[in-house]
């Protein structure tokens, strides 16, 4: 099992959650953080840009994306994690789609010893939205929401799940909030 705070480079990048989740882009810095967790993670988006700096790309726009955060449960697991203050459409619902293979190429580089087969082991991929998402949408199967339908995965995601990650997921804030309580996830430090 790898660890990743083995990894000198990570250690320079911990931060809350809450602080990973908070939009990156000019337009949307009004925007409140998409959760109030002050769970300590890595802040995967400025590991990311130091990695792409070794590579000396033109711009910014040619940087690999990458999730908002990763953490690593108490159980080994790992998760990328990426917050969206809406649910994309049109053309963002396109980069949110590349966001999870990205991610994982540039974790993969970063972290040698994982390979695809670790990967569909060990690592989930989250997707988290500021807003409510519908029942439809949620597809809760949860003792929450009392349904037995199985759960819906948002952008077209759940194509990634068994082929590159063990599990994709798609929460609202509120439920993420939930998820990660019932899951146990503490703080890396």
């Amino acid at each position: 099992m790898i660890r990743l705070m083995s990894h000198d480079m990570f250690k320079d990048f911990l931060c809350s959650l809450r602080d990973a989740s908070l939009p990156d882009s000019k337009d949307d810095k009004q925007l409140p953080h998409v959760t109030d967790s002050n769970i300590i993670a890595i802040n995967f988006d400025k590991a990311t840009a130091e990695y792409s700096a070794k590579f000396k790309l033109k711009s910014n726009e040619h940087n690999p994306k990458s999730s908002d955060s990763v953490y690593q449960h108490s159980d080994g697991d790992i998760y990328l994690v990426e917050f969206k203050s809406s649910k994309p459409s049109g053309s963002k619902k396109d980069g949110v789609k590349l966001k999870p293979l990205e991610s994982l190429l540039t974790f993969m580089d970063i972290f040698r010893e994982v390979d695809r087969d670790y990967a569909r082991l060990h690592i989930t991929f989250v997707l988290v939205f500021s807003e409510k998402l519908s029942v439809r949408e949620r597809g809760r199967s949860d003792k929450l929401s009392n349904t037995n339908q199985p759960e819906i995965i948002y952008c077209g995601l759940e194509r990634l799940k068994g082929v590159y990650f063990k599990n994709v997921i798609t929460k609202s804030a509120s439920d993420f909030a939930i998820y990660i309580t019932e899951q146990g996830w503490t703080s890396m430090v």
